[in-house]
């Protein structure tokens, strides 16, 4: 792994200080193509957009492309959550907006700079069949696959609109069971209830989750797996609501809530990788907290897993047949266990040579 640092930190530090004149020619072709393919190709096309030369960089026309691209997605999204939302109006409470959806729309400075694959919905369980009429009546159809079952994931087999290339994922809990967040008191359903807020889409009435409960979210859905794609843009959606949350938002409601168990964990990894970086501004008494709260990195471990996710989520550093995508997930999941770094590291081997039911994790 190199320690030189990561091109797209640069990037990264523009978006946390509203920058848009950096020097395109600064980020060499496979980082640009990187950029793109990760969901960062507005972002990078914003940052440089004030720069007068960079127009007549050879990656200029693709990030211009990257940027049309998703303003055209982002507005057949947010149509699609219109009619959604009016559909199911009359028979149900607001619908709740969760991830991509919720967090572009609310944080970033517009809309289509957070790109998605998908709606991410929330309701309750009850619901569920209701929501399921209203998007069947609006042409979305579930399509079968023998790869997943869904009867005891936290959300539905998902939705699919053949016209508008339009996925909606229809939740009822914020995780499965079976995952090491989906058992955090602060996900469970009485905490969720009070941390919804009442809000607007597009002048539809809609919930959210508290800004609070948003950031612990979206820490934890990030670091639970390694996901190479789509993994540098939970950073970019951190740097943007710890910008927007201003002076009302509670540390100590999320320090509360997290303390001894498993989102500490993944918030103390994310924040304190952005904080590696300058990228975000949080008062060191907070991050001390946080670090007493978790029980699965100290300075080795720390320092091994940021090393990660500047090679294989920032860098793009490629896997080879020595060290694959799947032996880097399970070296990820490995270091997040609840355990001192030594005996973990003695534990790769074993889990590598494991099939994935009988890891230990």
């Amino acid at each position: 792994m190199s320690s030189s640092r990561p091109q797209l930190i640069s990037l990264l530090e523009a978006l946390s200080i509203s920058r848009e004149d950096l020097a395109l020619d600064d980020f060499d072709d496979v980082t640009v193509d990187w950029a793109i393919q990760s969901g960062l190709g507005p972002l990078l096309y914003r940052a440089v957009r004030r720069n007068a030369q960079s127009p007549a960089s050879s990656n200029w026309t693709s990030l211009k492309a990257a940027d049309l691209t998703a303003r055209i997605v982002i507005g057949e999204h947010f149509q699609a959550v219109r009619e959604i939302a009016d559909a199911c109006r009359s028979s149900l409470p607001p619908l709740t907006l969760l991830k991509g959806i919720s967090i572009s729309e609310q944080c970033y400075p517009e809309a289509h700079l957070r790109l998605m694959r998908d709606i991410d919905l929330l309701v309750a369980k009850e619901s569920l069949s209701t929501v399921t009429s209203a998007l069947q009546q609006l042409g979305y159809r579930q399509l079968p696959s023998s790869a997943m079952r869904y009867e005891k994931h936290h959300h539905l087999e998902p939705f699919f609109h053949q016209e508008k290339q339009v996925w909606v994922e229809v939740h009822h809990a914020l995780f499965s069971a079976a995952r090491r967040a989906g058992n955090a008191s602060i996900f469970s359903r009485e905490n969720l209830a009070a941390q919804l807020r009442p809000s607007r889409f597009q002048g539809a009435e809609v919930c959210r989750l508290s800004l609070e409960l948003q950031l612990v979210y979206l820490a934890s859905h990030w670091a639970q797996d390694f996901t190479p794609i789509g993994g540098l843009v939970a950073l970019a959606d951190t740097i943007y609501l710890l910008k927007h949350a201003g002076a009302g938002f509670s540390w100590e409601w999320i320090l509360k809530a997290v303390s001894r168990s498993m989102p500490a964990t993944y918030l103390y990894l994310l924040l304190s990788y952005l904080l590696r970086y300058d990228l975000v501004n949080i008062a060191p008494g907070i991050m001390r907290e946080l670090s007493l709260s978790q029980r699965s990195f100290g300075r080795l471990g720390l320092k091994t897993i940021h090393r990660m996710i500047d090679d294989y989520l920032v860098k793009a550093t490629g896997f080879g047949p020595m060290l694959s995508e799947r032996s880097v997930g399970i070296i990820w999941k490995t270091l997040m266990l609840p355990a001192p770094t030594l005996p973990k590291l003695a534990l790769i081997p074993i889990n590598l040579s494991l099939p994935q039911d009988r890891r230990i994790q």
